[in-house]
């Protein structure tokens, strides 16, 4: 196993971990920004998968590259309903801490989906895409990624 993709995505799933800390603590502002860094990680990663990788997916794969393409549609339509109901908070934003405790388990029950799409569609590419890719294609696509924290860690 060659552990690009898992890196890869520990980085995107860091992220996202990350927003929903702020999401949590009620920092609804701090999570718009790193909603926006996790969007635009999530966005460049599908994009090099759907551009770079999938076109390579060998004939008799265990699941077409269609199926990587469709989920890479799902997640993003859960990614901007969700971005839509933080915008929602934000435009009207809690009074006290108990609207600010529903706002936020308001964003989780949101989140929850979106996370359990993510989290399959992550393990179908570890289990399948990871080990029929070439090692060499993998290598040079993922290693042009960088894999730093950044401002995303807690």
């Amino acid at each position: 196993m060659s552990g690009y993709f898992e890196a890869q995505h520990e980085r995107i799933e860091g992220m996202l971990t990350a927003h929903l800390l702020d999401v949590v603590g009620g920092d609804f502002a701090q999570a718009r920004t790193r909603l926006v860094q996790w969007r635009a990680a999530l966005d460049e990663h599908i994009r090099i998968e759907n551009h770079e990788l999938l076109p390579h997916v060998p004939a008799g794969a265990r699941w077409a590259a269609r199926v990587y393409l469709l989920e890479h549609e799902r997640i993003s339509a859960l990614a901007d309903d969700y971005a839509q109901r933080l915008q929602r908070v934000l435009e009207q934003p809690p009074l006290d801490e108990l609207a600010r405790r529903r706002a936020s388990l308001y964003l989780l029950d949101a989140a929850h989906a979106l996370r359990h799409v993510i989290e399959h569609h992550h393990e179908r590419e570890h289990t399948a895409l990871a080990q029929e890719l070439p090692l060499d294609l993998q290598q040079k696509v993922w290693s042009a990624v960088p894999l730093e924290e950044g401002a995303w860690t807690q």
